[in-house]
């Protein structure tokens, strides 16, 4: 009798977590029993790493014979390891609303998770550019910034053409439209887990201050100093995976949020709603306290934990509904930006950072938003307070021609 475990990864990040299995050859019986030398591992194989560096021994006995084992080591480092760039294609068209703009499609892999194709409208000031400031769109990212009608913002235009007029030059990055319609649910789609997923706008993202010849021509530099971000909604949340999660405040000098982070505390949002009441932010606003998510966006989060087209599991709809076990609420925690829980610190001692809050926004944005802010030390030079409301503005910021005017303006002052 003899087992195999059937795939590790050969580093994970702090508090990540990976799905093990096994095979036992010789019987029929194919239980297991799990162990690991650090972290924990549950009955079915989720394997969640310590918050400490170092290697980790996970090991698989039969059920039927425990002297049967096998072992694999793993490095637990401190950031999840990002992905790779394997090719990247200049478009001969490109979409939006802002004109003269270059378009590239990407192939995207990272540990863990399926391959999947990025793109990306790139537009350059007239002069030499003072910095380059990515924009995604909410949920999993498929869509462009300037383009209402293809998962875009009504004012999003605005914002990029208020940036080149500044000197930057704008990256748009879509997992989808309008350029591909099989990838409906963008950068969030499983499985794997939004954590695990979120390597793929970060990707994007190191690719980009990594290639600023390929981002501008004209430019003769060794990256895109100083890079900037902003996105709204799971935009937003895909920015703060990238510069915690992934490493990436040595490349962001400054981040702007709008509308979130969503996925702060994924156990919080996929619990009722009595178990997870903040307070109110936006003083007389329409903000909800609750940091629950909605049956619609609960079905979002499920995607990241399955295969396109399938309907299982539905990790976070269980959990909202009450139907959640402590296994599956320390997955959905380590799968979150804050996956230590409240007495997570968080340390961006290179990114300068401002949040964007609407006043009307009724979503569970706004108390996943401040959760976050509330145990973030970003760079000392970012705006104080590190965040700002929108009077009037809905859930979509840079809809609202305010909201949209208001991240032009931050951006401009605080990127560089």
């Amino acid at each position: 009798m003899s087992i195999t475990i059937n795939s590790a990864p050969s580093t994970i990040g702090a508090g990540a977590n990976f799905q093990f299995s096994a095979t036992v050859s010789g019987t029929s019986n194919q239980g297991v029993s799990w162990s690991t030398s650090a972290g924990s591992i549950d009955s079915t194989g989720v394997f969640i790493a310590p918050t400490a560096s170092g290697a980790v021994t996970i090991t698989a006995a039969a059920a039927v014979d425990a002297s049967a084992k096998n072992s694999v080591q793993i490095t637990v480092q401190a950031t999840d390891p990002i992905g790779t760039v394997n090719s990247h294609t200049q478009l001969q068209s490109c979409s939006g609303s802002v004109p003269n703009g270059t378009c590239f499609s990407m192939a995207v892999s990272c540990p863990g998770v399926a391959d999947l194709s990025a793109y990306l409208k790139v537009n350059n000031p007239q002069g030499a550019p003072v910095g380059t400031v990515l924009l995604n769109t909410g949920t999993g990212g498929s869509g462009l910034y300037d383009d209402p009608t293809a998962g875009g913002y009504d004012f999003g235009q605005n914002v990029v053409q208020s940036l080149l007029l500044a000197g930057y030059n704008t990256v748009q990055i879509s997992f989808g439209a309008p350029f591909n319609s099989n990838q409906q649910n963008g950068w969030l789609q499983g499985p794997g887990g939004p954590r695990r997923v979120a390597c793929r706008y970060a990707t994007v993202a190191d690719w980009v201050y990594k290639n600023p010849a390929v981002i501008n021509p004209g430019v003769s530099v060794a990256n895109s100093k100083p890079m900037c971000a902003t996105g709204n909604s799971g935009g937003s949340a895909a920015i703060a995976y990238a510069a915690f999660e992934y490493g990436l405040d040595s490349e962001l000098a400054m981040i702007e949020p709008t509308s979130g982070p969503v996925m702060s505390r994924l156990d919080l949002g996929c619990s009722p709603c009595s178990s997870s009441v903040v307070g109110n932010v936006c003083p007389g606003s329409s903000n909800v306290p609750d940091m629950c998510y909605l049956d619609a966006d609960a079905k979002i989060i499920d995607e990241a934990y399955r295969p396109a087209g399938a309907t299982t599991p539905t990790l976070c709809t269980d959990g909202l509904h009450n139907n959640a076990n402590a296994s599956l609420t320390a997955e959905l925690l380590s799968d979150s930006i804050l996956y230590g829980g409240s007495s997570q610190n968080i340390n961006m001692p290179n990114t300068a950072l401002k949040q964007l809050l609407a006043d009307d926004d009724t979503s569970n944005a706004v108390p996943q938003a401040t959760t976050w802010e509330g145990q973030v030390t970003p760079s000392p030079s970012s705006p104080n307070p590190h965040f700002a409301c929108v009077v009037g503005a809905p859930h979509d910021i840079p809809s609202d021609s305010n909201g949209a005017q208001q991240i032009a303006n931050d951006l401009i002052a605080n990127c560089h």
